[in-house]
């Protein structure tokens, strides 16, 4: 076997997976050589278009298969964890999107499952794959603006295009604390570490008139650390001009990123120097997924540790179910982080 073997399930934000088939990314050692989808047309459409002829609407038949070594989930978020356990029990790794699951119960089971199977769970939090984020993790983690003491992250989206193409999200409805906001969460514990509390407003906009609950979001924390961030979580609004979809701020004692630019000061001189350091461009989810598949197929075969694996998964899932805790009681709420 010259490759790993995904099949796929879930072809909305699922297709990105598939890159791996493309000319341009003979390098990786993954395929996605099976799909899964619960719309036919759509399954037969990518089928032709990819060649690939091993296409079931029943995940239990993709499950199954002995010629799988991964199983790619991008579903449907309230489906994930039967999924992800009937994957495990069949003895193949696992690639989920986020939110990982959905409920504490399910989190501990899957963490149980991981533990008892030995096998790897990644959930691709995309924003771990952009380039200019991961440049700014290794100049933090260098030290080049001092001591981290805030972090700020935003996702702004205005989401009735998402919810005409995929109206699940309307009619579960996807929560959009851990099926959104667990984007900017999970970039602030990347940076920053460990949640431990947070206090959490929201409302429906009134923009997105068929979503039933609130689409709109602002999240104070404090890490463990005892240093503070905050999240704009903004998903029913008429998107701003301007206004990037994902952004993250960083503040250090000598300096400060904010999207993908770099500001430090001069040594034990003010103000600031006006030279700024631009980090590469970011290209989007596709080139964000060829980031993560290569990152799989090393915690497969060289047994590195996934960037956020199942307990990092289960921290981002408790500190969601905390802001929800907060919203309805208006209490600042303690995160759960050890699983």
């Amino acid at each position: 076997m010259d490759h790993l073997r995904i099949g796929l399930a879930g072809l909305g934000h699922g297709q990105t997976l598939l890159g791996a088939n493309r000319p341009e990314n003979a390098d990786l050692p993954l395929r996605v050589t099976a799909l899964c989808d619960a719309n036919p047309q759509k399954l037969d459409a990518i089928g032709v278009e990819y060649e690939i002829q091993n296409t079931t609407t029943d995940f239990s038949e993709l499950v199954s298969r002995k010629d799988l070594d991964i199983i790619g989930i991008y579903t449907p978020g309230p489906l994930h964890a039967d999924q992800i356990l009937a994957a495990l029990d069949a003895g193949k790794h696992v690639m989920v999107t986020k939110s990982m699951v959905y409920t504490m119960e399910e989190a501990e089971r899957v963490v149980e499952a991981v533990d008892r199977t030995g096998l790897v769970l990644l959930v691709t939090q995309t924003m771990r794959g952009r380039y200019d984020f991961m440049a700014a993790k290794h100049a933090c983690d260098a030290g080049e603006i001092g001591d981290l003491f805030m972090a700020e992250a935003h996702y702004v989206h205005d989401l009735r295009p998402v919810y005409d193409s995929s109206p699940w999200r309307i009619h579960m409805p996807q929560d959009l604390i851990l099926g959104g906001a667990c984007h900017p969460i999970d970039l602030l514990r990347w940076f920053m570490g460990d949640i431990e509390e947070v206090h959490c407003y929201g409302l429906h906009g009134g923009v997105s008139k068929d979503y039933p609950q609130e689409d709109n979001f602002v999240i104070n924390v404090r890490f463990k650390s005892a240093k503070i961030g905050r999240v704009a979580n903004f998903l029913g609004v008429i998107h701003p001009h301007g206004v990037p979809m994902n952004s993250l701020t960083v503040y250090g004692t000598r300096g400060t990123i904010v999207d993908g630019k770099k500001r430090v000061d001069r040594d034990g001189l003010l103000p600031a120097r006006t030279q700024m350091t631009e980090f590469p461009d970011a290209r989007g989810h596709y080139s964000e997924m060829i980031v993560m598949l290569h990152h799989m197929a090393d915690c497969v075969l060289k047994g590195e540790t996934p960037w956020v694996g199942v307990r990092e998964g289960a921290r981002i899932v408790s500190t969601g179910l905390a802001c929800w805790e907060s919203l309805r009681t208006g209490k600042p709420i303690t995160v759960r982080n050890e699983f």
